[in-house]
């Protein structure tokens, strides 16, 4: 009697699962193709000089005592940004987690307004509030001064613009803390400044760290600001710019562009490195998620008139960006009009549909993508999976105005031309927010026990089939959640996109850019307005399909 041979369980499901077969490829070409692709393209035109491999474009730039001067300067800017801004976004999230204040929903929901706006529209405020004709320093106190201009104005707008986001790092970092170890410090005498210093505190050094990461990552991207805001402070991420659009100069500036990537990703791998090497976890089992409350009439005060200044600087900003929508000449008459409304919804309509539009599909390319690459790297034993994880997540560490500017530059001649589509817009969206669909995609798929796969699988399930009807509607909150962050993110950047925009398809963000220089003030916040509205209106979607609203706090 012949034997048959065995066959396990994974051999016969390969077998027949043909989804590994075709998902793999697919994403690996295209993140080969808009990630790894632009950014060799980009090297080479900084490195490659008629033909022949040289750093002569990079030397010479860093020959010239002005270029250092410019990329000290972001540096500068960057750690300046990084450290206060963590320092703000902890004391925040402390507050909001750890003191007894009342309307902790009103501060978290106005801590989280610079999230949904365009960053520009930072600069657009401190302009009108504290500029030379600014609502403030000229209209109330008579001051006449360019001081807003330079290192302190960039400084302070991206902190307003960036720091929610550190905030929302350590606020989760503050509740996923084990209750019990703070407890036990209290127990034993230490007060609460004690127990943070010694407890909480060395227990969120990564998360620390993170934050300084995602501050420093977001100042060297920032654009905009530094477009209206530098004055006599350059930085490398407006010369890239300058260079680009006003000397034509594509080596130089993609030799800026190599400049402005070797301090992202310095950070970015240390980052890395002291996260794996500075872990800690809570000895025993799962520990308590209660945490105490300090009712100390002292530190609510001092937490009160901290988040009330937080928020009364904030609300300062959209309220006289709202002003200047409706008035009919800024800082000359305040009579009340709508026609910058009416003008930017006729002049600018164009490119309100095509960002909504564009963000829409980017926004839906990027959850799918990245859910598929998660599913992967998380699910699978597919070989390879850790270079695609590297590379697909390499968009974490690279400004924007890298990424824009290897896009306009890449697919702007052959094998791929891509300028002037819309395509090259929500390819640029796409690979901006798909480390965050992955990291997303790869938490939730961690969360689900292995077990689900293995029943799946034993009642003659695939791969494929386990993924649509078993796994995927488990993380539907989370892919949803991660479709509105990418839709926010994409309808709100600059950086990005201002090299791969065109006449046909024209962006919110660097309509308003143009307006500003245009000097039409009244238009570009009667549109940053509407912006901020339509972002609202689709973020209030969530709760519903979510079942609980995702800017609630303890």
């Amino acid at each position: 009697m012949n034997s048959v041979p065995s066959v396990s369980k994974e051999e016969k499901t390969d077998r027949r699962d043909w989804t590994l077969y075709w998902v793999y490829p697919g994403v690996a070409v295209f993140v080969l193709v808009l990630t790894a692709y632009p950014m060799l393209d980009l090297l080479s035109r900084a490195f490659v000089v008629d033909g022949q491999v040289s750093a002569g474009p990079l030397i010479e730039l860093v020959s010239s005592s002005y270029n250092r001067t410019v990329f000290w300067n972001t540096l500068l800017l960057g750690a300046t940004a990084a450290v206060l801004g963590t320092i703000l976004a902890t004391a925040y999230a402390y507050a909001m987690t750890r003191v007894e204040i009342p309307g902790k929903k009103i501060w978290h929901f106005i801590a989280l307004l610079p999230t949904i706006s365009p960053p520009i529209l930072m600069a657009l405020g401190l302009i009108m509030l504290y500029g030379r004709r600014g609502f403030i320093t000229y209209e109330l106190f008579g001051i006449q001064t360019a001081g807003l201009y330079g290192f302190t104005g960039l400084v302070i707008a991206q902190l307003v613009s960036y720091f929610p986001f550190a905030y929302l790092l350590m606020l989760n970092l503050f509740r996923g803390l084990d209750a019990s170890l703070e407890e036990a410090a209290l127990t034993m005498g230490a007060n609460g400044w004690t127990v943070l210093r010694t407890v909480s505190l060395p227990l969120l050094v990564p998360g620390l760290l993170a934050s300084m990461l995602l501050m420093f990552s977001y100042s060297l991207a920032d654009l905009g600001n530094p477009l209206l805001l530098g004055g006599d402070y350059p930085v490398l991420s407006s010369q890239i710019y300058q260079m680009i659009i006003g000397m034509y100069d594509t080596s130089g500036g993609a030799a800026l562009a190599v400049m402005l990537l070797i301090p992202a990703l310095i950070m970015f791998f240390a980052h890395k490195m002291l996260s794996s090497r500075m872990s800690f976890a809570s000895v025993g089992a799962k520990g308590s998620s209660r945490h105490r409350v300090t009712r100390h009439k002292g530190v609510r005060a001092a937490a009160l008139v901290f988040v009330g200044v937080i928020t009364l600087i904030i609300c300062l900003q959209y309220g006289i960006i709202l002003v200047a929508a409706t008035t009919q000449l800024f800082g000359v008459d305040y009579t009340f009009t709508v026609k910058h409304f009416v003008a930017a919804f006729t002049k600018s309509r164009g490119a309100l549909t095509d960002t909504l539009l564009l963000g829409v599909i980017a926004s839906l390319l990027s959850v799918i993508i990245g859910l598929l690459i998660a599913w992967i790297i998380a699910r699978t034993k597919a070989p390879g999976r850790s270079i695609l994880d590297f590379v697909a997540n390499l968009p974490l560490a690279i400004p924007g105005t890298v990424i824009g500017l290897a896009f306009g530059l890449a697919f702007n001649a052959p094998p791929l031309i891509l300028t002037g589509t819309a395509f090259i817009i929500i390819a640029a969206f796409v690979v901006r927010s798909l480390p965050y669909g992955i990291r997303t995609g790869v938490a939730a798929f961690d969360q689900i026990s292995r077990s689900l796969d293995e029943a799946s699988t034993t009642m003659g399930a695939t791969n494929g089939q386990t993924l649509w009807k078993i796994l995927l509607p488990i993380v539907r909150p989370a892919l949803i959640a991660g479709m509105i962050f990418s839709f926010t993110r994409s309808v709100t950047t600059l950086s990005a996109v201002i090299f791969v925009v065109s006449p046909h398809w024209s962006l919110v963000t660097p309509t308003i850019l143009s307006q500003m220089d245009r000097g039409d003030m009244g238009e570009a916040a009667a549109l940053s307005v509407i912006v901020v509205v339509l972002v609202l209106l689709i973020i209030h979607g969530v709760p519903r399909l979510l079942g609980r609203d995702w800017r609630e706090t303890d």
